[in-house]
């Protein structure tokens, strides 16, 4: 495959960007096609890495099925909700997640980090069909499956355990969710957590709803606890808003303590309340991951899996109008640090994973929403359109 007179992020000029099975062999301002070398047209688009969906929920998703009336609810209903959503007799864990998997793939994503839940309610049913649905897809999507104990484990005895078989059964991570006001024990929490994560030299993902100093407090327990072990994939932390409501000088040394340990976090961007503080993450060395979380899920409608609409949404939501900040946002989207991906990105010797986009800049692209998309994975299209909202 070769595609040709195509724009590259933080490059001037066009090229030719020539795939050699999976990896791209040579970037250039022109190359000859060989006779039998699929050639793309570039001219006026925008040539990508893929998307990295770095916090998703797909095992929650409602695509395909009937409407679903929300209503106002604290944080232990929404929970107590969702587990009887998913335990009705008509719910299939694998067709669900692979009905959002779709969208995420036909939308531009490469690689994703998946949460699965895990409780005494629904066993271990949604990681068996996120596994199933990662093999079915293993040429189109890269996937890392989380064993998410987002009910908790000490309110809930037998969590733990299967926790454990989901990591044995072919998890990547395991998922701790709010260790103080959730948990309520948060040493406790985080202790299992860890020593689950390195009896089965897996990484490690934690919530981190809690505001404010409560947020804080947590992230110190996580981020001693790392530098106690080293274990062979991420620590990461989701949502950690808390930094956009500390102050200032706290934030700036809670941030360092995160490069120090090499704990990556991801964002979701909420739609309100603080948000992290991304371009001092990012300077101090931080991995940040961007993610959709659930697209219409029992908690809310509005989210889908769009990486290109988060990134816009991202910009929107910090302000980001400049050329260079959108290509800031649009690098945080297909970073591949927090799944543990550094090299990820389009450069010669890479895997050719990217998403091709209609624009004459990044920013173009980014403030377009074009759903004119061609996805590469491994060097094969996998998809050349947007997926509607299901």
């Amino acid at each position: 495959m070769i595609i040709q007179n195509v724009l590259l992020p933080h490059r001037t000029g066009r090229y030719d960007v020539l795939v050699d099975g999976a990896t791209v062999s040579a970037i250039a301002d022109s190359i000859e096609a060989e006779p039998g070398v699929r050639a793309i047209d570039g001219t006026g688009k925008v040539l990508l890495p893929g998307f990295v969906d770095a916090h998703s929920h797909l095992d929650k998703s409602m695509l395909g099925r009937p409407w679903y009336s929300r209503k106002p609810r604290d944080l232990k209903q929404l929970l107590a909700d969702e587990r009887a959503m998913r335990s009705a007799p008509d719910w299939d864990a694998a067709t669900q997640i692979r009905r959002n998997a779709d969208v995420m793939i036909a939308n531009g994503a490469t690689h994703t980090r998946a949460f699965a839940d895990v409780d005494t309610e629904i066993g271990l049913s949604g990681v068996e069909g996120m596994l199933q649905v990662r093999e079915e897809l293993r040429g189109a999507l890269t996937m890392q499956v989380i064993a998410f104990a987002q009910s908790g484990v000490s309110g809930r005895p037998g969590t733990a355990e299967l926790l454990d078989a989901a990591l044995a059964a072919g998890a990547d991570i395991v998922g701790g969710m709010d260790p103080c006001s959730y948990e309520r024990d948060p040493v406790e929490h985080v202790d299992l957590i860890f020593e689950l994560a390195e009896r089965h030299g897996a990484g490690v993902d934690i919530h981190l709803h809690e505001p404010g100093e409560l947020g804080a407090f947590s992230a110190s327990l996580i981020i001693e606890r790392a530098k106690a072990v080293q274990l062979p994939r991420p620590v990461v932390i989701s949502h950690p808003d808390f930094l956009g409501s500390v102050a200032p000088d706290r934030a700036a040394r809670i941030i360092d303590d995160l490069a120090e340990a090499g704990i990556g976090v991801t964002t979701c961007v909420p739609s309100g309340g603080p948000m992290p503080p991304l371009k001092a993450l990012a300077e101090a060395g931080v991995a940040v991951g961007v993610g959709c979380d659930g697209q219409l899920d029992s908690w809310g409608p509005f989210n889908r899996s769009d990486m290109l609409l988060k990134v816009y949404l991202l910009a929107w939501r910090c302000g980001f109008g400049g050329d260079d900040d959108l290509q800031f946002a649009v690098d945080l989207a297909t970073s591949g640090r927090v799944m543990g991906l550094p090299d990820h990105g389009v450069g010669e010797g890479s895997a050719a994973d990217f998403v091709l986009l209609p624009g004459a800049t990044v920013g173009e692209a980014v403030v377009g929403l074009p759903t004119e998309r061609v996805v590469v994975k491994a060097g094969r299209v996998v998809a050349e359109e947007a997926a509607d909202v299901g």
